[in-house]
């Protein structure tokens, strides 16, 4: 059954400004030899996009990521998905993204990174840059800050409750305030 409702009074119990939310859901199928079509595990996804803060930002383009994997298991006997955490992530960041991310550890390989596109004409500038590799990292802005420790990646979404981080990344343009992206995953049993 459908609600419709007005953006404007969408609060999230977030402090800082969401620029925009998905949150869904799926459920696995078990298809068993022979058997009918039964229903596995259930779990939300929620993609949210917001500003950093409200800095409008004075250095070169600058953008960092993050993807966090974890193993998923589902535990048939209690009906739920297991999210495991296998690791702290690849992660990057290019020109002065550091401000905001530190990350936990930097490999010595750097490498070119850029974006040129011809659209909007072949006078278009593009900018040439060093992308920095590492694995883990700490992001240090708004809206929700976070490490990728085991413990870091269990992160409360305000009225949305904990959620699980799978991805991060971080794009600040000059004379614009950084946008940050988010993915978050939970079984549907953790909803509160």
């Amino acid at each position: 059954m459908a609600d419709c409702r007005l953006v404007g009074d969408l609060d999230l119990g977030i402090d800082g400004c969401v620029v925009s939310v998905d949150v869904s859901c799926s459920t696995d199928i078990v298809l068993a030899c022979g058997e009918e079509v039964k229903e596995g595990a259930s779990i939300q996804t929620i993609s949210l996009s917001a500003f950093a803060g409200t800095v409008v930002w004075a250095e070169a383009p600058s953008k960092a990521g993050v993807s966090i994997p974890f193993v998923q298991k589902y535990d048939c006997e209690e009906d739920i998905m297991h999210f495991i955490f296998s690791g702290e992530g690849k992660s990057f960041y290019t020109s002065a993204a550091n401000q905001l991310v530190d990350l936990h550890h930097v490999f010595p390989t750097e490498c070119t990174s850029y974006s040129a596109s011809s659209s909007s004409g072949p006078a278009t500038v593009y900018l040439l840059d060093t992308q920095v590799n590492g694995y883990g990292m700490t992001y240090k802005g708004g809206p929700l800050s976070f490490s990728t420790s085991a413990e870091g990646t269990l992160i409360s979404v305000g009225d949305l409750g904990a959620c699980y981080l799978q991805n991060f990344s971080l794009n600040a343009q000059p004379g614009q305030i950084p946008t940050v992206s988010y993915s978050f995953v939970r079984p549907l049993s953790m909803l509160g």
